[in-house]
């Protein structure tokens, strides 16, 4: 089944786009370009990005290529554009600066880097330790009133920091990672639902460490045909259905693969518990025996 999320007013079905390969993989300007077309002839409807996602030498490289990959396509047909801020790299360092005056600067690069009028989904990359959550929440709340963006989200966060956000500004998202290598975030995905959030899981590709579960998954690629990408995927929204999936992809082949939906059998899913590391296997196995809840 293919969940359809609403987040900041667009219809958000299947994965998205993580466009963090465009500055650290070691592709083309073009290849990136040609990823994201191949992206939305998938079907694929979300594009993440983020003002940290660069080069040493171009200021906001990822979000340069999407711009350039979206000047022909028409306004109705372009994706929700989601992006990030308060980190930022500089020379080889990627430091982290809540304060609201920044939140707004890297928010005016973006953007005017993507040419936009207002971004669909904006998120503070990480929390800042030296400035109070409140703080950095309310100036992204001072941006939506203010038309720049439209809905408010948090990556990198736990519970504990969602709920103190909540109190600022009304947040719409959450990102942070989740795959079958790791997921100890499923609880922070299952708060998402309960309280009518969005959850889109990053690192989701992040391939098992132990080889007893990397062979279940090469296992179950093998009875289905598939790519291991394609069944790391297929875990996950067995896991939280109504997740958004993000897949970092750097090649046209890799985003239209990950695009195509695979169903996990039961089968499928008792190998991959039995075989998959203590927390994996348990989670795992709780999803069998009790389906999660939707995401709202």
């Amino acid at each position: 089944m293919i969940w359809i999320m609403l987040i900041a007013g667009r219809r958000v079905a299947g994965i998205g786009l993580g466009t963090a390969p465009f500055a650290f993989g070691g592709g083309t300007f073009a290849d990136s370009v040609a990823t994201v077309h191949a992206a939305l002839d998938a079907g694929v409807r979300l594009v993440d990005t983020a003002l940290a996602y660069t080069r040493a030498d171009a200021e906001s490289y990822a979000e340069q290529v999407i711009a350039t990959a979206l000047r022909d396509v028409a306004s109705g047909d372009r994706p929700l554009i989601a992006t990030e801020g308060g980190h930022r790299r500089q020379g080889d360092c990627f430091p982290v600066d809540g304060r609201p005056a920044v939140l707004r600067a890297h928010c005016e690069i973006s953007l005017r880097t993507l040419g936009l009028e207002t971004i669909g989904l904006y998120y503070l990359h990480h929390v800042d330790p030296a400035v109070p959550l409140s703080d950095s929440v309310g100036a992204l709340g001072q941006l939506r009133d203010e038309g720049k963006i439209t809905a408010i989200g948090l990556s990198n966060v736990t519970i504990a920091q969602l709920d103190r956000a909540l109190t600022a500004a009304p947040v719409s998202a959450v990102q942070n990672r989740l795959s079958y290598a790791d997921p100890r975030d499923r609880p922070m995905a299952l708060a998402c639902a309960e309280r009518g959030l969005a959850y889109l899981a990053r690192s989701t590709l992040a391939r098992p460490s132990q080889a007893p579960a990397l062979r279940a998954a090469l296992a179950v690629a093998g009875r289905h045909g598939a790519s291991v990408q394609r069944v790391l995927l297929a875990w996950l929204l067995a896991q939280v259905p109504g997740a958004v999936p993000l897949v970092g992809a750097g090649r046209p082949a890799s985003i239209r693969d990950s695009a195509v939906p695979l169903g996990l059998t039961a089968r499928d899913l008792a190998d991959l518990s039995d075989a998959g590391r203590p927390a994996g296997g348990l989670l795992l196995r709780s999803l069998i025996e009790k389906p999660s809840r939707a995401g709202g």
